[in-house]
């Protein structure tokens, strides 16, 4: 009998070992494929920070976007036509955010674009793909339409831009003019505050 329980005893010992080793090594594995979150907070965002001049940018940046590249656009309204310089950042092929370039080449603004979705949040946890309707019930703000399709809010240095297909009125007043699917679809940090 003490040669049968002593075996028993044996037994539950190797599978109770067994099964602490497989959890010790799955462990690591389930956290390593999580994916690193970045925090655009005070006009910071990785290397970029908005104000400062736009000068030892890394080529790439772990986790956040692989490659970028200057770009310029001309831009038109009622009052004429103006240049525009930034810089746009990518992440496996995907617009993550573009950083707006002054007359002096300081940083002006930092915008999230879509492939920002799973990476990037603000300080206050917004991120593009954000639900629209949270946001007007978490943030009073006065929404305004804009002429390129979007309507937006700005409450300080963040401007929130939601397409206006997603909307019932251009111009929301209530959170029914929000469609259930309505999402942030950019989020533009601004060095001034308008």
């Amino acid at each position: 009998m003490k040669k049968y329980f002593l075996f028993l005893l044996m037994v539950a010992g190797t599978l109770c070992l067994h099964a602490q080793q497989r959890t010790t090594t799955q462990r690591p594995t389930t956290q390593a494929g999580a994916a690193k979150t970045f925090v655009l907070q005070n006009g910071k965002l990785g290397p970029i920070q908005a104000g400062q001049r736009f000068a030892n940018i890394p080529a790439t940046y772990a986790g956040l976007y692989d490659k970028y590249t200057r770009k310029t656009e001309t831009m038109a309204d009622e009052d004429g036509e103006w240049t525009v310089e930034y810089y746009q950042f990518t992440k496996a092929g995907k617009n993550v955010f573009r950083a707006d370039i002054g007359e002096n080449k300081e940083i002006t603004g930092i915008t999230l674009q879509a492939g920002s979705a799973s990476i990037v949040k603000t300080q206050d946890g917004y991120y593009v793909g954000y639900p629209a309707r949270t946001l007007f019930t978490q943030k009073r703000m006065q929404w305004e339409c804009w002429y390129q399709g979007t309507s937006f809010a700005t409450s300080g240095h963040y401007t929130y831009h939601v397409n206006t297909d997603d909307l019932t009125n251009e111009v929301p007043t209530n959170v029914n003019h929000f469609k259930p699917t309505a999402k942030i679809t950019s989020i533009v940090y601004s060095a001034e505050v308008y």
